[in-house]
């Protein structure tokens, strides 16, 4: 559209914030009166069994959660949250109609070889970086690593801890500019607590906002201050995409209910995963200042975005999550009816 045509990235010709449309297809008038009927008759009907179902899972997810606040011993909360809550975000993604997620686990480096790759594990303190397309992506993160959640300041990059409910909530409204000063902590300091708690690994989505799964948006310094950094830490890099013939599980604007409800309609959709080995992921221990003084320093940041753009096969625009904030701002004065939360 040519009024969003400033957001339009100038390097890739990519509009990155607005919803993705299916592209229209030449249909006879049979398909088109049956792809009318599921659509809009036997759609609903299936979201209405779907919603309630989901509806019915977040009240165990909250009978679960109360029982393991009951519960003292580090490890067996631990292990006792991550059973019940990645039991009921798998169930939530199936009810959604992700029967079958296509995740692998894959290297970047061709013609290698070689004997067994070692076994990626992900550890509590550990960072997952991650784009980040949808809410759907929570729940894929839940279900596989039962992580913490954070969201960061698009000025210091520190970051503070939200909960799986306010991440899954976090895609429909503006990004803040800045967070408050007493709730933003360096990034090292968050990762060093989970492992300590056990409390799982701590997952980042540097790009701050959700795209359209296009292209990525510009990734913030995460890396950059040296409070930030945990040589302890180990990153695991993921990449997310959602291929789409109708409507896109991806979600970057609008109502966020709306668009579940529509994302309900659907028989099935679907969610590719791809996870980079850990052999080949940067490491905290190689950044300035923790390599050994005859290495060459690394900049994770620069060694991140390049992981996370052959693993994604995205193009990176110019755009930022303060771009895309301009853009909600615009988006909702010109749109009828919803607001976003601010």
């Amino acid at each position: 559209m040519e009024k969003y045509s400033k957001w339009r990235d100038s390097g890739t010709g990519i509009q990155p914030f607005l919803q993705p449309v299916p592209a229209r297809t030449q249909q006879s008038a049979l398909a088109s009166v049956l792809g009318s009927t599921k659509h809009y008759l036997v759609g609903p009907v299936i979201a209405a069994v779907r919603l309630a179902a989901l509806a019915a899972t977040a009240v165990v997810d909250a009978a679960a959660a109360a029982i393991g606040s009951l519960l003292i011993v580090p490890s067996v909360k631990r292990g006792y949250s991550r059973l019940t809550r990645s039991l009921l975000a798998r169930l939530a993604l199936f009810v959604m109609g992700f029967y079958s997620i296509d995740t692998k686990t894959v290297g970047l480096q061709k013609g290698r070889r070689g004997g067994p790759k070692a076994r990626s594990t992900v550890k509590s303190g550990d960072i997952i970086v991650a784009n980040h397309v949808s809410y759907v992506d929570v729940l894929w993160l839940v279900a596989k690593y039962n992580p913490v959640f954070v969201e960061i300041d698009n000025a210091s990059a520190y970051a503070r801890r939200i909960s799986m409910w306010d991440a899954l909530r976090a895609p429909a409204r503006q990004t803040p500019a800045l967070l408050k000063a007493s709730e933003a902590r360096p990034l090292g300091a968050i990762t060093a607590e989970a492992r300590v708690r056990s409390l799982g690994p701590v997952v980042v989505f540097p790009e701050n906002a959700t795209s359209n799964g296009r292209a990525l948006l510009r990734l913030l310094p995460v890396f950059d201050q040296t409070e930030n950094l945990d040589e302890k830490a180990q990153i695991h890099i993921v990449a997310l995409k959602y291929p789409a013939q109708s409507f896109s599980p991806a979600y970057s604007v609008g109502n966020q209910f709306v668009h579940l409800f529509w994302l309900c309609c659907q028989v099935y959709s679907s969610l590719t995963v791809r996870i980079l080995e850990q052999d080949e992921c940067p490491r905290i221990s190689d950044a300035a200042g923790h390599c050994d003084d005859d290495a060459e320093p690394v900049n994770v940041d620069e060694a991140v975005r390049d992981r996370l753009l052959q693993l994604s096969r995205l193009r990176m625009t110019k755009l930022s999550a303060m771009d895309k904030r301009d853009f909600l701002k615009f988006y909702y004065q010109h749109a009828k009816g919803y607001r976003p939360t601010i």
